[in-house]
C-alpha cells in the first residue's frame, strides 16, 4: 500500500514538474492616421475614431493591452510603421495570433521597377509623411508599397508558422474614380496616382489575373487572411457610428461582427457579416477578402460573446451599467429584465425587475428601471427583451447659392429632428450642378454614390425660385432616401438564438415561363451568378422571353410551432415594397404564408426588373402573421400588432406632428422576428 501511495505521489510530482504547452499569444499592431502632415496634400479623415473600436474589440478577444501596439498620426511615418512591423516580427513566436490593422489613405503609385503589376502601378499605404503628388523632390520614397509590405509580412508569417494566424485589415483604398460623393462624404484614398509626368507604365504579362502584391505569395498563405474595405478600383467611404461620429467602414463592421457572433466561425462567414454591414451603409462599395477563408477566426482562439450578461455597476441614481452597447446592437429604448443568477430558463421565470436603456455607449449602456428597483446587494443576470435598430437619421448638406432658396429648404426640414442639417460627412447634398457633358445647369438632390434623387433646371443667370410643389418634392426625396437607407441596415443580430431551427435557402437559376406560369427549371450555384467583385448578380427580366434569370426562396421550418413569412424589398431607387404577401393579389394575406412545423415552403419564382443597381431583400420570419402591406399603404383599421409592425409603422409616419417629436422608432422584441438579408445587383440584359 505504501508503495502504491509512493508511486501515485511520484506520478503527481512528475506531472506537476512537466511544463505546460505554451498558449499562443495574441499580438496586434493598429495604425491610424487621421491628420496628415500639412505639406503632403492629404485631407483629414476620421481614422483615430477607429482605434476606439478596434482596441476594445481586441481586448474582448483576449489580447493583452501590452500586446497591442498603437501608432497614430505623426508617429505613423514610413520609418515609424516599418519599425513597428519589425518590433511585431521580433516579438512573434510560432503559433501566435496576430492582427495588423491600417486606417488611413491608400494610393496607386508608379511601379518601382519590379514590373510585377498587371496595370503598371503598385498599390501603397500612405504613411503620415508621404506626399500625394510626385515632384518637388518627392519621388514616392515615403509610400509603403505593397511589395515591401508583403515581404515584411512574409517574414512574420514564417515565424508564426502554419499553426499561427495573421489577419490583415486595410481600412483604406488604393484608387478609385472621382465622384461627386467625395464632396459630400469623407473618403479614404485618392482618384489620382503618384507618378512622374509622362510615366510609361509597363504591363506585366505574368500578373494579368493576379491581385495586390501583398497577397501573391502562395507560400504559407494558409495562415493569412486579408480584408480590404473596398475593391481596387473604388474609393473607401467612411460611415457613421450610432453617435454620428465618422468611422472607417471596415473597422466598424469588423468590430460589430466580432461582438455579435456567439461562437467560433471561419473568416468566410465573418466576411459575409462584414460585407452585409458595409453594403447596407454604402451599397456601391465592395469589400474584398483574400487568403484561406476557411480557417477559423483568430486561429480558432475566438472568445465567444457570453449569452449571460451581469450588471456591471450600480449607480447612485438607481440606474445600472450593462456591459453591452451599440456594437452589440443595443441602442436607446431597448427593454431588459433582471433575473436571479441561479435562473437559467428565462422563458418561464418571472423577472425580479424590468427596465429600459436610457443611454447607449459603444460597449456599455445605462439602464433605468421601469418597475420597482431591486435589492442592490445581490447579483443579477440581464436578459434583453427587445433591441433597437437605432435611430433613423440622415445628414443633409444644403449648398445652394441663392440664400432665400437655402433658407426655404432649411425651414422645410427643420421641424424633423431626424434630419441633421449641414453636418460634415453628409449622406445627401442639395446643390447646384453643371452637367459636364450637356453643360446643363441643374439643382439636384444627390446621395454619396452619385445617385440623383431629384432635379430640375437651374440656370445660373436666372432668378431661381422653388415652388411649393418643388419644395415638397425635394423633401419627399430626402425622406424616401432616409427610410430606405434605414431599412437596408436592419437585420437580426447574429448572436440571436431566435428561430434557430428555421433554414432559409436562396436558389438561383433559370426561370422558364410557359402559358404565363413561371417555373425554376435549372438551378445554379452561387459562384455561377457571382461577378468579379464577389457580388451576386442577376440580369433584368424580359417578359417577351421565355427564359430569364431569377431565384426562389426555400424555407424549412424545423421548429415545433408554425411560423409566418414576409418579404421586404428595398430597391436601388429607394422604393420600398412588400413582395410577400403577394402585392399583385388583393386577396393575398399574411395567413397564406403560414409554414407549419416540420414543413417546407418554396416561394414562386422571383424575376428581377429595373431600376438597375443593388437591391436589398429582407426575409422576415415571425411567430404571428404581420400585415405590412396595410401599414405601408396606411389602410389598416386595426391596431398595430407585433413590435416589428410598430417599428415598421414608425418608419412610415408622414405627418409633421409625429416626425417632429424626433426619430422615435419602436424597439423590436428579440424573440419575435428573424431578419435575413439577401443582397444582389440587377444589371442590364446582355
Amino acid at each position: 500500500m505504501r508503495f502504491f501511495i509512493a508511486l501515485i505521489s511520484l506520478f503527481i510530482l512528475i506531472a506537476s514538474a512537466t511544463p505546460k504547452a505554451t498558449e499562443p499569444r495574441k499580438l496586434a499592431l493598429i495604425i491610424a492616421i487621421g491628420s496628415y502632415d500639412s505639406i503632403t496634400g492629404w485631407k483629414s479623415i476620421s481614422s483615430l475614431n477607429d482605434i476606439n473600436y478596434m482596441k476594445p474589440a481586441l481586448l474582448a478577444q483576449g489580447f493583452a493591452e501590452n500586446d497591442i501596439q498603437i501608432l497614430k498620426d505623426k508617429d505613423a511615418t514610413r520609418a515609424g510603421i516599418v519599425a513597428a512591423i519589425d518590433r511585431l516580427t521580433a516579438g512573434a513566436k510560432p503559433g501566435d495570433i496576430i492582427v495588423f490593422h491600417f486606417s488611413g489613405h491608400g494610393q496607386q503609385i508608379f511601379d518601382d521597377g519590379r514590373k510585377d503589376e498587371s496595370d503598371g502601378y503598385d498599390e501603397a499605404l500612405v504613411p503620415y509623411d508621404a506626399n500625394m503628388r510626385y515632384g518637388n523632390g518627392y519621388t514616392g520614397q515615403n509610400h509603403l508599397r505593397d511589395d515591401e509590405l508583403g515581404d515584411r509580412l512574409k517574414q512574420l508569417r514564417k515565424i508564426i508558422g502554419k499553426d499561427g494566424s495573421l489577419l490583415v485589415l486595410l481600412d483604406a483604398c488604393h484608387s478609385g474614380t472621382a465622384t461627386r460623393g467625395q464632396d459630400i462624404a469623407v473618403t479614404r484614398g485618392a482618384d489620382e496616382k503618384c507618378e512622374p509626368a509622362g510615366y510609361s507604365k509597363t504591363i506585366s504579362a505574368s500578373r494579368g489575373t493576379e491581385v495586390g502584391g501583398v497577397f501573391d505569395d502562395k507560400e504559407l498563405l494558409s495562415n493569412m487572411v486579408v480584408i480590404s474595405a473596398a475593391s481596387a478600383d473604388q474609393l473607401n467611404y467612411e460611415t457613421k457610428d450610432a453617435d454620428r461620429n465618422g468611422v472607417g467602414s471596415l473597422s466598424y463592421a469588423f468590430c460589430r461582427a466580432l461582438a455579435q457572433t456567439s461562437g467560433p466561425i471561419n473568416y468566410k462567414i465573418l466576411f459575409e457579416k462584414i460585407k452585409t454591414d458595409i453594403q447596407s451603409w454604402k451599397p456601391f462599395q465592395n469589400p474584398q477578402i483574400e487568403g484561406n477563408t476557411d480557417q477559423q477566426v483568430l486561429g480558432g482562439k475566438y472568445v465567444e460573446t457570453a449569452d449571460i450578461i451581469r450588471v456591471d455597476r450600480w449607480n447612485n441614481n438607481n440606474t445600472i451599467d450593462i456591459p453591452r452597447g451599440t456594437i452589440h446592437a443595443i441602442a436607446k429604448g431597448a427593454k431588459f429584465n433582471l433575473f436571479p443568477v441561479d435562473i437559467t430558463d428565462f422563458s418561464t421565470a418571472k423577472p425580479i425587475a424590468s427596465g429600459e436603456i436610457i443611454d447607449a455607449g459603444m460597449v456599455k449602456s445605462t439602464g433605468s428601471f421601469t418597475t420597482a428597483v431591486p435589492e442592490r446587494n445581490k447579483a443579477y443576470n440581464v436578459v434583453f427583451e427587445s433591441k433597437s435598430f437605432g435611430e433613423m437619421t440622415v445628414a443633409v448638406k444644403i449648398d445652394v447659392p441663392q440664400p432665400d432658396v437655402a433658407a426655404l429648404l432649411r425651414e422645410k426640414m427643420k421641424p424633423f429632428q431626424y434630419i441633421m442639417l449641414d453636418q460634415p460627412n453628409s449622406d445627401i447634398s442639395i446643390t447646384a450642378y453643371t452637367d459636364p457633358k450637356t453643360k446643363q445647369q441643374l439643382l439636384q438632390v444627390v446621395s454619396t454614390n452619385d445617385s440623383v434623387l431629384w432635379e430640375k433646371p437651374w440656370p445660373a443667370s436666372a432668378t431661381n425660385k422653388l415652388s411649393e410643389t418643388e419644395t415638397e418634392g425635394i423633401w419627399q426625396s430626402v425622406k424616401q432616401y432616409s427610410r430606405a437607407q434605414y431599412l437596408r441596415t436592419i437585420a437580426t443580430a447574429s448572436d440571436a438564438k431566435v428561430f434557430e431551427y428555421v433554414q432559409i435557402e436562396f436558389i438561383p437559376g433559370t426561370i422558364k415561363t410557359i402559358n404565363g406560369i413561371d417555373s425554376l427549371i435549372v438551378s445554379k450555384s452561387m459562384p455561377q451568378i457571382t461577378n468579379a467583385h464577389g457580388e451576386i448578380e442577376f440580369a433584368e427580366a424580359n417578359d417577351d422571353e421565355t427564359e430569364n434569370e431569377g431565384f426562389v426562396i426555400r424555407i424549412r421550418n424545423l421548429q415545433d410551432y408554425p411560423i409566418y413569412l414576409s418579404v421586404l424589398d428595398i430597391m436601388p431607387d429607394n422604393a420600398i415594397a412588400v413582395i410577400i404577401p403577394d402585392p399583385s393579389d388583393v386577396n393575398s394575406t399574411a395567413d397564406d404564408y403560414k409554414i407549419s412545423s416540420r414543413q417546407t415552403f418554396v416561394t414562386r419564382p422571383i424575376k428581377l426588373y429595373p431600376p438597375y443597381g443593388k437591391d436589398f431583400m429582407k426575409i422576415l420570419i415571425t411567430k404571428n402573421a404581420m400585415d405590412l402591406k396595410a401599414i405601408q399603404s396606411r389602410s389598416t383599421s386595426r391596431g398595430i400588432g407585433s413590435s416589428f409592425e410598430s417599428f415598421y409603422n414608425d418608419t412610415f409616419k408622414d405627418d409633421q406632428t409625429q416626425n417632429s417629436r424626433g426619430p422615435k422608432v419602436a424597439p423590436v422584441k428579440v424573440d419575435e422576428i428573424k431578419i435575413v438579408p439577401f443582397t444582389y445587383n440587377i444589371v442590364k440584359r446582355k
